[in-house]
């Protein structure tokens, strides 16, 4: 692992980021099939030029395929550890923003752990490497200053809730991550709450690192509400995460 973060970190610093990409996909074939599965699974569920905010974009896998699947992506990541490879990916993209914030509830400063492997607003985790402080704003200002996502895709550490109380109105679709331990499903059962409040939406899943729905079928939300987690501490493939996509009835397309 010392070896590859020193390769890629190299490969930035020499503007060589892509070609470096490109030669590790040819070493490990699955991992491009992988990515092209995530731009195919996307461009089936957006419209072409749809609008997506990539909040946690981290070092940019997301917003990577959001554009290559032909949307306009706003990435949102205050972490500097991650900046140099979500640059490096995305800051040639015309169709491309990125926005040095955190979102939460309410406009405020407040401190980012930065811990090996993930950083969270959430609070310290068990190997903090640094913290400091960033800029929060809130979704309905987001919205206010670049328009209103078709998508918006939140994958931030446990600050999912926050994130979500700092919206007002509905967006068409919006995913968030899981993970099936008890506290981590109590507080994703807290998001769907609150996203009930925007009216009537359906519900799927896409297992961890999954390019695909877990369902054929969407499931109501107020549906899923009483059902999750149900068996799929057990039946979900892989490990016990993924994303839950929330839709609009009024969106289905």
């Amino acid at each position: 692992m010392l070896l590859l973060r020193t390769v890629k970190t190299l490969s930035i610093s020499l503007g060589l980021y892509r070609a470096a990409r490109w030669f590790s996909w040819r070493l490990r074939p699955a991992l491009h099939r992988a990515y092209e599965d995530d731009i195919r699974f996307y461009r089936s569920l957006l419209p072409t030029g749809a609008l997506c905010f990539d909040v946690g974009a981290n070092i940019g896998d997301k917003s990577e395929t959001l554009l290559k699947a032909g949307a306009k992506v706003v990435a949102f990541e205050p972490q500097s550890e991650a900046l140099p490879e979500l640059i490096a990916r995305c800051g040639r993209e015309k169709n491309w923003m990125h926005v040095a914030t955190a979102l939460g509830s309410r406009s405020a400063i407040t401190t980012l752990y930065v811990n090996r492997g993930q950083s969270s607003l959430a609070g310290p985790g068990r190997k903090v490497i640094s913290n400091y402080h960033v800029p929060i704003v809130t979704l309905d200002a987001a919205i206010q200053a670049f328009g209103k996502p078709y998508y918006c895709k939140i994958d931030v550490e446990g600050w999912e809730l926050e994130v979500l109380k700092g919206l007002t109105q509905a967006i068409p679709l919006i995913s968030i991550e899981f993970h099936l331990n008890d506290r981590d499903i109590a507080k994703t059962l807290l998001c769907l709450d609150r996203l009930l409040e925007f009216g009537p939406s359906q519900v799927n899943i896409t297992p961890a690192e999954c390019s695909s729905f877990y369902w054929q079928e969407w499931m109501r939300l107020e549906q899923f509400l009483k059902w999750f987690p149900a068996d799929l501490k057990y039946t979900l493939p892989g490990d016990s995460y993924g994303d839950i996509f929330i839709k609009q009835v009024a969106s289905v397309r």
